[in-house]
């Protein structure tokens, strides 16, 4: 199922059990454990992979990407050499050294809280935008709606902002945090309306943010990205056999 996701309630019963407003301009958001913040040495998430996995369906060549989270740098690692540049933030130092320590020519990784605003440093429009756990650390609606406006600004006319149903409900169980966080993708849509950005659902877990028509992936990207997740015999027989095609 692919579509407009159509907002149910107006927003002010929908988030009625939220904030409105923190109070806090310098480090907004919720960091509920210092374990909860690192992801480092972790496996990449089912649902960051969802998304992922949906992103090598482009042609990445001329594209940048932000990366919100860089957990384990995964994405970057995957991406970075197909891209024109990767962009990540993180807020936890180890995270951070991780993806310095990389090497990788198109990788930039930044210290960043999200909800305080991407600075000035970090230049330019993003043909995607990476986050799986949008709403998870937010503090209050003012913050979230900041950062749906800001992600909508950092978007090229085509771009997109991906993210997943799963990371969406998802909070720190032992952080104690409102649990009314926990959003689904109409939740999502709600608060996204609000800021101009228009939310589609992408199959049964994903979305797609975007203020205009977002980008999609060609007959030929598809094709290659389903030989690259093809077993490399295999991969080279379809190769010959789209060359043979292509030339009759």
């Amino acid at each position: 199922m692919t579509g407009q996701v159509t907002i149910t309630w107006p927003a002010a019963d929908r988030f009625s059990a939220l904030p409105l407003a923190c109070g806090n301009a310098i480090d907004p958001g919720i960091v509920a454990a210092d374990d909860w913040r690192d992801w480092s040495d972790r496996a990449t998430t089912v649902d960051q992979r969802r998304i992922e996995n949906y992103l090598d369906r482009f042609s990445l060549a001329g594209k940048r990407i932000l990366h919100v989270g860089i957990g384990n740098s995964g994405l970057a690692l995957r991406f970075a050499r197909r891209a024109d540049e990767v962009v990540g933030i993180s807020i936890d130092a180890r995270e951070l050294t991780l993806a310095h320590g990389l090497g990788l020519a198109n990788y930039v990784a930044v210290e960043r809280n999200k909800y305080a605003g991407l600075g000035d440093d970090i230049e330019g429009r993003f043909d995607f935008i990476i986050d799986n756990n949008i709403n998870s650390a937010c503090c209050c609606l003012s913050h979230l709606q900041g950062l749906l406006e800001e992600y909508g600004d950092r978007l090229t006319p085509c771009g997109q902002i991906l993210t997943d149903r799963e990371g969406l409900a998802w909070i720190p169980e032992a952080a104690g945090l409102n649990p009314r966080w926990r959003f689904s993708l109409e939740d999502l849509a709600c608060a996204a309306d609000l800021t101009g950005l228009t939310t589609e659902a992408i199959g049964s877990h994903l979305a797609a943010l975007s203020r205009g028509d977002r980008a999609q992936p060609t007959l030929a990207s598809r094709t290659s990205s389903l030989l690259r997740r093809t077993p490399p015999a295999v991969a080279r027989r379809l190769k010959r056999l789209r060359t043979r095609l292509a030339r009759r």
